[in-house]
């Protein structure tokens, strides 16, 4: 066995992290959560069940302004940003996000924010310019993938991908190593191992039923029942959102307890 491959079974690794949760809202952190568009609210409305569920303390949610008609005055947790006409948000909200970010302890970004360039925009500036953690998954993650160092050289960074996402993500870096849906659990976690090592942020991925945590080269692996990687992602960040927010200087420990935790 390696000596930076650790594999959890059905008992958890880091059990002290359950035991040293908060018990107090107040006490619990306060999370951002930033995505949706006029036409899918679905990881959006998944983050906030699963984040506010698993006990942070506070939530705040950022959509895009022509999303109001959708939600009315059922999340009073929302704050609205000026949107696109095609209901995404606009790159004009940067100085204004930037205001509101400053309340939180960390940031979501679960996606269903659309293709549109001037959300990428957004999301660009936002990473560039707030120096906390952020958990990125599914499409806000392929909107910036065409600048991966802006997600990878990014300090307390979590990247819930995605194996074609990684993929891509490691082509964009300049890896010249190729990852195919082929290789081997023992392949992959030789990669990130060395892979990770060489970024800043944090990966985690799904391979062979096997949800797979990677931080500065130390690998967990966590085998997953099939029930369970269906929508993964948006489930897998919300958990790791509330864990690392709670244990900001053990991500992986956070990163492998929320794998354990995932339904």
């Amino acid at each position: 066995m390696s000596n930076y491959w650790y594999r959890q079974s059905d008992k958890p690794l880091f059990p002290e992290l359950e035991w040293n949760k908060p018990e107090r809202r107040d006490q619990a952190g306060r999370l951002m959560i930033i995505g949706g568009n006029l036409h899918n609210l679905s990881a959006l409305a998944t983050a906030f069940e699963v984040t506010k569920k698993t006990g942070i303390g506070s939530i705040k949610l950022v959509l895009p302004d022509k999303t109001k008609r959708l939600v009315g005055s059922t999340l009073p947790e929302a704050l609205f940003l000026l949107s696109t006409a095609t209901g995404e948000f606009s790159h004009q909200n940067e100085g204004e996000l930037l205001e509101h970010v400053i309340w939180a302890d960390g940031l979501l970004l679960p996606g269903d924010n659309g293709r549109n360039s001037q959300t990428t925009i957004l999301f660009e500036d936002l990473l560039q310019n707030y120096q906390g953690l952020a958990v990125v998954t599914r499409d806000a993650v392929d909107s910036l993938s065409n600048n991966s160092a802006a997600l990878l050289d990014r300090a307390d960074t979590t990247l819930v991908i995605s194996f074609a996402q990684l993929q891509k993500l490691s082509r964009n870096y300049g890896e010249s190593e190729a990852l195919l849906f082929s290789m081997d659990l023992v392949q992959l976690t030789t990669f990130l191992h060395q892979f990770t090592q060489k970024t800043k942020a944090s990966v985690v991925t799904i391979h062979q039923n096997q949800l797979v945590v990677a931080v500065n080269g130390v690998i967990s692996t966590t085998k997953l029942q099939p029930a369970r990687e269906k929508q993964w992602r948006t489930r897998y960040a919300s958990l790791a959102a509330c864990y690392q927010t709670w244990n900001p200087h053990k991500s992986f420990e956070a990163l492998t307890q929320a794998a354990y935790l995932l339904e």
